[in-house]
């Protein structure tokens, strides 16, 4: 009996030697990945330096080409009045069909009083 406890201790010690052990290599591989990860996440001076010039090229661009809010504000202005002098001096859809039903009614009119008049003469 004294070696069954023997045995049983040994393979306890074993297997919580070996469960401590795997949990070891595991966190070893884990921090080899991250560490893999970050070197290939990671830029070089070189890297650095061709992204920072191509920013500054980016920058540099961008104030040439920018408008200053001033002018477009003029420009916004300038299409106010337009729209303002279109719906002063323009017809709608609506007003035009008004219209135009109007000299319709007014055609048919004239169409029926020359018939009548040829049919009396």
């Amino acid at each position: 009996m004294n070696e069954w406890v023997i045995t049983t201790v040994i393979t306890l010690g074993i297997g919580v030697i070996t469960y401590f052990l795997k949990r070891t290599m595991s966190q070893v591989d884990r921090h080899d990945t991250e560490i893999r990860e970050g070197r290939e996440q990671s830029a070089s001076k070189e890297d650095l330096k061709e992204q920072t010039k191509e920013l500054k090229d980016d920058i540099r661009k961008i104030r040439e080409d920018y408008t200053p809010r001033d002018t477009h504000q003029k420009d916004f202005d300038e299409c106010r009045k337009d729209i303002k002098e279109i719906r002063e001096n323009y017809l709608t859809k609506d007003d035009f069909i008004r219209e135009i039903s109007k000299m319709d009614r007014k055609l048919d009119r004239m169409m029926e009083m020359m018939i009548e008049a040829a049919k009396k003469g």
